[in-house]
């Protein structure tokens, strides 16, 4: 598989979930509501992991590169 191909297939996947818990969850949606509330939170699903693992790679490399210790490896 592709990388794109993977990244469809997880999206898809993400969406088919999202839908069948909105459709199942206490507030009782119909079908047609439950694909529609899916279709608008899986991009927002997507985006949260791709900003969290960015989020991460720059916390390493800012780790990485720091010239001071940090607050609670100085002694006083």
């Amino acid at each position: 598989m592709t990388k794109w191909q993977k990244t469809a297939a997880y999206a898809l996947a993400l969406y088919a979930l999202l839908a069948v818990v909105i459709r199942f969850s206490g507030g009782g949606q119909g079908w047609g509501t439950a694909l529609l509330l899916a279709l608008a939170a899986t991009p927002l699903a997507l985006w949260m992991g791709w900003l969290r693992r960015r989020l991460n790679e720059q916390a390493a490399e800012w780790g990485r590169r720091r010239v001071r210790p940090w607050p609670e490896e100085r002694r006083r």
